[in-house]
């Protein structure tokens, strides 16, 4: 293998820790923000079970009202019989006693079943409650491990830096321009191997597209210091001595 196909494999070398370094702080940034969607919604599903609770609240409390209006009612309905003079006076407000009453019933049924609904509704509350601190703790948690990981990576990263600059600088511009432009598209995985694929024939392939190559320029990267890339994925090919 070439000088140059040297420096460009220990260039890929430290490039692919670079880009190690960086898909690993970037998995644990997203995972801070895939939670933090979680908190808020969590936090928004919380916030309308309190505001459906106290609709609830609300409407409890105006029954209660009126449920007291109508035993106010009724207490005086009853006073009035005592006073009546006639039949016809104390069939009207026995009537309208009566009436009063159906009405009351039917209030203490609603109040009853409302009464129900605000408990099971609290219960709610309290669970949306719990789950907004429970997601707030583990986000919590995975900032500390990504801002963790981002001071432990820092150092190394820097030092990674300076290794890429070094051995940038063995490899031709217009090599490393290459580099560069298929790095970019491939994340790091700039080389590929060609691979012998049947052991009597001369027949091969690019290990990073597994497609076919010609048997010419597998040849010329046997016998010469080339720089030679696959036709269909473009790739920096090289081949291994023992090849």
């Amino acid at each position: 293998m070439g000088a140059q196909l040297e420096a460009l494999r220990a260039l890929q070398d430290v490039e692919l820790q670079i880009v190690d370094i960086r898909r690993q702080l970037a998995a644990k940034e997203r995972a801070v923000k895939r939670q933090s969607a979680k908190l808020r919604s969590a936090e928004e599903a919380h916030t309308a079970a309190r505001d459906d609770l106290k609709h609830t609240q609300v409407e409890m409390d105006a029954l209660d009202v009126d449920v007291k209006a109508r035993n106010g009612h009724i207490a005086q309905l009853r006073d009035n019989l005592s006073t009546v003079k006639t039949n016809k006076e104390y069939a009207a407000v026995m009537a309208q006693l009566n009436n009063e009453k159906a009405d009351l019933n039917r209030l203490e049924q609603r109040a009853y079943q409302l009464l129900e609904t605000v408990e099971e509704k609290k219960k709610v509350v309290s669970e949306q409650e719990q789950l907004v601190k429970d997601e707030a703790a583990r986000l919590e948690n995975l900032k500390v491990q990504f801002s963790q990981s981002q001071t432990s990576f820092s150092q190394h990263l820097e030092q990674l830096k300076s290794e890429r600059t070094t051995a940038a600088n063995s490899v031709e511009p217009k090599f490393r321009a290459m580099f560069e432009r298929v790095s970019e598209r491939y994340e790091g995985e700039v080389m590929a191997e060609v691979i012998r694929t049947h052991p009597r024939r001369d027949e091969f392939m690019c290990d990073g597209c597994q497609m076919a190559l010609a048997m010419e320029r597998a040849n010329a990267l046997m016998s010469r210091d080339e720089i030679i890339t696959c036709d269909n994925c473009g790739r920096i090919l090289y081949i291994e001595r023992h090849t």
